[in-house]
């Protein structure tokens, strides 16, 4: 039996824009995904039997079935490569907080889908890689790519970016997720979106001009979910109750995070940890 430990990383959101909607119900997006330096841990152990995956997670509330991302990476990587499936167990430490627009579950599928590439010597290219991962969810070709990047389409078209931005980063998740089947709907409602500037928030990232991201970041999903979600729209409330600091919401949410350094989140902490005494808070780094 072979051990490998992997890291899995999340990402945040800078800016999100909803630009259409294909017939099968996809919507286009428009945005700046960038990964991040908090991560689960997955545990590989990989036996010289033939036979399946299986799964084990420290969280109750992740499904550990066929429903799991990971298996369904795990059965298209086999279906692509007609490869012979090899026995092995899978452990997830969940550290990404669950429902947050963090991405932990895609980013969960991407690492074991590199990985199982890596394992039986690199048969598939990033390309295929990335075409398997679209089948599969729609954050997974990013997490393939795992570099900051304007993501378009339903979340396939990638564009690389040199994030220069000098920045830590502080996460808040409350106490409840978000459905992002129930953000999308919402957001195709909106009637008069406002629109980030993603030009803008590129060079803004390219030459470390915090301000200017700042400033041009909007997500249609946080507008959309803010037209009805009350829990959403009492936690936001209390982020303003943070009067120095902005916060922005990623993906979908529920986690919002804020662009500031470790000199400003530890002025801050007492105050953050007294608000959000019920909340989880990290803070980390662009990876």
């Amino acid at each position: 039996m072979k051990i490998y430990n992997l890291k899995s990383n999340a990402k945040i959101n800078i800016g999100l824009n909803v630009v259409g909607r294909l017939d099968n119900g996809y919507h286009l997006l428009d945005m700046i995904m960038a990964p991040i330096t908090l991560s689960d841990n997955l545990l590989v152990k990989v036996t010289d039997k033939k036979g399946g995956l299986t799964i084990t997670t420290n969280k109750k509330e992740i499904p550990t079935g066929r429903e799991n991302i990971v298996h369904k990476v795990s059965n298209e990587f086999y279906k692509e490569t007609k490869l012979q499936p090899l026995q092995m167990e899978l452990y997830i430490e969940k550290n990404i907080p669950y429902q947050a627009g963090l991405g932990g579950g895609s980013s969960n599928g991407a690492t074991f889908l590199k990985f199982l590439n890596e394992f039986y010597g690199n048969p598939l290219s990033e390309k295929k890689m990335i075409e398997i991962g679209k089948r599969v969810g729609a954050d997974i070709p990013f997490f393939i790519l795992n570099r900051t990047a304007r993501v378009r389409g339903i979340g396939e078209l990638l564009e690389k970016i040199d994030n220069k931005l000098v920045t830590g980063i502080l996460l808040i998740k409350p106490n409840f997720g978000v459905s992002t089947e129930k953000a999308y709907k919402l957001v195709d409602g909106l009637t008069h979106k406002k629109l980030a500037d993603i030009e803008a928030i590129i060079k803004g990232l390219e030459n470390n001009q915090l301000e200017i991201v700042e400033s041009s970041i909007i997500n249609n999903l946080e507008e959309a979910l803010l037209t009805e979600n009350i829990e959403l729209i009492e936690f936001k409330d209390r982020l303003l109750k943070l009067e120095n600091i902005k916060f922005f919401m990623s993906g979908s949410g529920s986690a919002y995070y804020s662009l500031i350094n470790e000199a400003e989140f530890l002025k801050y902490k007492e105050k953050i940890d007294l608000l959000f005494n019920d909340c989880e808070i990290y803070f980390c780094n662009f990876k």
